[in-house]
C-alpha cells in the first residue's frame, strides 16, 4: 500500500522527462554541413539563405560523404574549376553516408561582384525548394524559429544623369520689333546706270504691321544723253512707310511696304555751243509700294533683297534746248540688296 504513491510520483516524472526531451531535441536545429573554400559574395549569400531557413550550418574545408557528423545534408561551392555550381547532398537512410543529390549551376562571374551576387539570386528559389522537404520534416511549425530577413545585396545605383547643358539661342519663327537696314539701290531710269545709297529704319506694333521711314541718297548719278548734249541726273528721297510681315519662318522673312516719299531730282547739264551749262532742280511727290525677302545669318542680322515702283506727281521732264527728251520716274524701279539688324521682342 505504501509503495502506491511512489509508483505514482516515478510514472509523473518519467512521463515530463519524456516530455521535456521531445520538446527539446524537436526544438534543435537540423544540422547542415557547408563546404566552401574560399569566401565569395556567391558563397556568403548560399549559407545566408541556409541559415535564414532555420538549419544550424555547420563549416567545413572538405566533404567526406562517409563522415559528416551528425549533418543530415550538405552544401558544397566549387568556385573552380568552371563551370561554378553548388552541389547539394542528403543523407542516406539505408547507408548512413552523403549522397550526391542535385547541381545547381550560378552563370560565371569572372571575379565582379556584382556578377556574384546576381548568380546567387538566381539559384536561391532553387535551393530553398531543395531544403524545404527538410525542414518541414526536422522541425514542427509551431517550434520553427522567426526567419531572419535575407541579407540585403547593395546594388549599383547608376549616378544621376549631369543636367543638360542651358539652351542657346537659335533661330524661331519671330522677327524683332525695331529693325534697320542699309542697302545698296540701282534706279532704273534712262541712261546710264546709277547707283544710290538705300538707309531704312522701322518699328514694329503687334505681330504684323509697322511704320517707318527711309531715306534715299544718290551716289552715281545717271548719265543722260541726246545729241551733242549730256545731262547727270540723280534723285534724292525721303518719306514715310507702312509695313507688314507677311512671312516669317526659321530661315526667312517676307514682308511688303506702302508710302509716299519727296523726291528731289537734280539735274547737271553739259551743253555744246551755243548753249551753256546749268543744273535745274525740281521736286515731285513719290508714292511707291514694295517688298523685301530677308535672310535670317543669326539672330538679329538678316540679308535684304528688296524691289519696290513708283510714280512722281506731278510728272518730270527732261530737256535739251526747250526740247523734252525723256521724263524721270515715270516710273520709278528701285532694286536694293544689304544687310538689316531687327531686335526686341514684338
Amino acid at each position: 500500500m505504501k509503495l502506491r504513491p511512489f509508483r505514482r510520483g516515478l510514472a509523473h516524472f518519467t512521463f515530463f522527462a519524456v516530455l521535456g526531451w521531445s520538446s527539446r531535441a524537436s526544438a534543435e536545429a537540423t544540422r547542415v554541413l557547408f563546404v566552401s573554400h574560399d569566401k565569395t559574395p556567391l558563397s556568403e549569400r548560399i549559407r545566408a539563405e541556409i541559415e535564414a531557413m532555420g538549419f544550424e550550418v555547420v563549416a567545413s574545408d572538405r566533404l567526406e560523404p562517409d563522415g559528416g557528423g551528425d549533418a543530415s545534408a550538405a552544401a558544397q561551392v566549387i568556385e573552380s574549376p568552371p563551370p561554378r555550381r553548388i552541389e547539394l547532398w542528403l543523407r542516406d537512410q539505408g547507408s548512413g553516408h552523403l549522397a550526391l543529390d542535385r547541381v545547381l549551376e550560378a552563370e560565371p562571374g569572372a571575379g565582379d561582384p556584382s556578377a556574384d551576387a546576381t548568380s546567387a539570386v538566381r539559384v536561391s528559389e532553387q535551393l530553398r525548394a531543395f531544403f524545404q522537404p527538410l525542414r518541414e520534416g526536422a522541425v514542427a511549425p509551431e517550434l520553427m524559429p522567426p526567419r531572419p530577413a535575407p541579407p540585403t545585396l547593395a546594388t549599383r545605383t547608376a549616378p544621376p544623369e549631369p543636367a543638360p547643358p542651358p539652351k542657346t539661342a537659335t533661330l524661331g519663327g519671330e522677327e524683332g520689333r525695331y529693325f534697320q537696314e542699309i542697302a545698296a539701290a540701282l534706279p532704273a531710269q534712262p541712261g546710264s546706270l546709277g547707283l544710290d545709297l538705300l538707309l531704312r529704319a522701322r518699328q514694329r506694333f503687334g505681330q504684323t504691321f509697322g511704320v517707318g521711314v527711309k531715306l534715299v541718297v544718290p551716289l552715281v548719278p545717271s548719265t543722260v544723253s541726246s545729241g551733242g548734249n549730256a545731262a547727270d541726273v540723280s534723285a534724292s528721297l525721303f518719306g514715310v512707310e507702312l509695313s507688314a510681315l507677311l512671312l516669317t519662318t526659321r530661315l526667312v522673312t517676307f514682308g511688303a511696304h506702302a508710302g509716299v516719299s519727296l523726291l528731289w531730282l537734280s539735274a547737271s547739264g553739259q551743253a555744246q555751243p551755243p548753249y551753256t551749262d546749268g543744273v535745274d532742280r525740281a521736286f515731285a511727290a513719290l508714292p511707291s509700294v514694295g517688298g523685301e525677302l530677308g535672310v535670317r545669318v543669326n539672330e538679329h542680322v538678316r540679308l535684304c533683297l528688296g524691289a519696290e515702283l513708283g510714280v512722281a506727281v506731278p510728272k518730270l521732264e527732261l530737256a535739251f534746248a526747250g526740247q523734252n527728251v525723256t521724263s524721270w520716274a515715270r516710273p520709278l524701279a528701285l532694286f536694293s540688296a544689304g544687310v538689316g539688324v531687327a531686335w526686341g521682342k514684338p
